[in-house]
């Protein structure tokens, strides 16, 4: 119980320390004006900035696509879609050097008896399952990354077909976000596509999860 009540205390304080960081530079005004003016005076240091916090959300549990989206208004769909790529790569490399971690410093029975199930899965499915893990929104991606590593899968291998699998997913929720205020066909459609991946992801999900 004291080991979760310290994790809770520092996700919390990391939070603060965002929320402190983004008031001072100016984030979290009312006034779009002010905003807007920040971004452009500031352009190359705020997608560096973005960069940096959309790698470091695997320590503070949000998933990825929220900040594909914020991205995407902020910086128009393309150039999020490259950022987003950079902070993809950075993320899920270091969940997998975590995993990586776990194994060398004799933590395996710590590692093994909170997710065993999780290891059962990449175990038997190896990168396929790694695949289904960024396409599946219910899954758990960045554990089973770390998994990846815990285990000695190639890294090369496994960062490249995260970063393979996960590109047109990411391309496609970006012209979501940047037409947040305009609709138009494309954008249909796009929604259309990802919610089919969604949802046939998500029941071969349940079907290998039920197998273990």
């Amino acid at each position: 119980m004291m080991k979760k009540g310290i994790k809770l205390l520092l996700i919390i304080l990391l939070w603060i320390s965002i929320a402190v960081i983004l008031y001072n530079m100016g984030f979290l005004s009312k006034d779009s004006s002010k905003f807007i003016s920040i971004i452009k005076g500031n352009y190359i240091e705020m997608q560096i900035l973005f960069v940096f916090i959309s790698t470091m959300r695997v320590l503070i549990f949000i998933p990825q696509t929220v900040f594909i989206l914020i991205g995407s208004v902020i910086f128009g769909p393309y150039t999020s879609f490259i950022l987003s790529l950079l902070a993809l790569f950075f993320s899920q490399s270091i969940m997998y050097f975590i995993g990586v971690y776990f194994n060398k410093n004799l933590l395996k029975d710590n590692w093994i008896s909170k997710n065993p199930s999780i290891i059962e899965l990449v175990k038997t499915y190896s990168y396929k399952i790694l695949a289904l893990g960024i396409i599946c929104p219910v899954t758990p991606s960045d554990l089973i990354t770390a998994t990846a590593g815990y285990i000695n899968l190639g890294y090369k291998k496994c960062i490249a077909l995260i970063v393979l699998v996960d590109a047109p997913l990411i391309f496609l929720y970006g012209f979501l976000g940047s037409g947040l205020t305009e609709a138009s066909w494309f954008k249909l459609i796009a929604l259309l596509i990802l919610l089919l991946i969604s949802y046939y992801s998500f029941m071969i999900w349940r079907k290998i999860k039920s197998s273990i």
